[in-house]
């Protein structure tokens, strides 16, 4: 009977915690629980700590991109640009570039009086759009043979007029020089380069200069698209580098070597005659000097 109290109370008794209380003693952890734990715990540390590491990043690249500011837009080929149709614009081109040219009295050195498809004038004032050029080579030194001619569709050109206040269109004042041959050459390529860059379906410019006053040289610049295209490619101020147009014997010695490269050996003098089927050809021959 003894023994069965003892037991009952027994089985009854509370478990005793350290401290005497009696309450339910918490199973110890196992090793590899302990190192599951731990092993979740650093991953989670990594993951946060490469998040941190990303979010720095942005706002670095961010703040990269703010302190710079927009990229800077591509310098313009000219401060001046032709506006409307093709006519307009190729009309205002050799107003705009004519009028930029003086002699030393201030005086102009010539006026654009044409801008447009090469034509001929008859004798009796009509007028002949031209449809062909025919370019013969410079057989000095033998450098070509003399029926080596090149013919060019002039559907393609644009054809100026450069017009001085004397006689037959001659300038008036003056001699004719080497230096004002020189401006004269300057303003042609002016026009060539305004006239690629803002005519569309141009290939070839050609700028009749004024002629002497006795009429017996009448000379022009041809220039082709391909002559020009590293200057095409930068601004014009980086190849007509004078911040105002120069006067006879004023060219800077960078621009003059631009000037000789691109139209020196393309002057010629210039004619006429007629195709088998009435429409006039103009014909270019090299000049001599120039």
């Amino acid at each position: 009977m003894a023994d069965d109290v003892m037991d009952k109370a027994a089985s009854e008794a509370k478990p005793v915690q350290g401290n005497g209380i009696g309450a339910t003693v918490a199973p110890r952890e196992s090793r590899a629980e302990r190192a599951r734990r731990v092993a979740y715990r650093n991953r989670f540390a990594a993951f946060y700590v490469l998040l941190a590491i990303i979010a720095g990043a942005g706002v670095g690249a961010l703040l990269v991109l703010v302190g710079r500011g927009s990229p800077a837009p591509a310098p313009a080929w000219s401060a001046w640009e032709p506006i409307g149709s093709s006519e307009r614009r190729a009309a205002q081109i050799g107003d705009h570039v004519g009028d930029q040219y003086r002699l030393p009295s201030g005086n102009a050195l010539g006026t654009v009086t044409y801008a447009g498809p090469p034509t001929v004038t008859g004798p009796d004032g009509s007028t002949f759009q031209v449809r062909a050029i025919a370019i013969r080579p410079d057989t000095t030194g033998g450098r070509a043979e003399a029926d080596d001619i090149d013919t060019v569709n002039a559907g393609n050109t644009v054809m100026y007029t450069i017009c001085g206040l004397g006689t037959s269109c001659s300038i008036a004042e003056g001699k004719p020089t080497v230096a004002r041959g020189q401006l004269l050459r300057r303003e042609a390529l002016e026009l060539a380069l305004y006239s690629f860059h803002s005519l569309d379906g141009i290939d070839s410019t050609l700028v009749l200069l004024p002629p002497r006053a006795d009429g017996k040289a009448a000379t022009a610049v041809f220039v082709e698209r391909s002559d020009v295209r590293s200057e095409l490619g930068r601004p014009l101020q980086e190849t007509l580098t004078a911040p105002l147009t120069p006067g006879v014997g004023e060219i800077r010695r960078d621009e003059q070597r631009v000037v000789d490269r691109t139209t020196r050996s393309r002057l010629y003098e210039y004619s006429y005659l007629q195709a088998q089927d009435g429409s006039p050809v103009m014909v270019l021959t090299p000049a001599l000097s120039g």
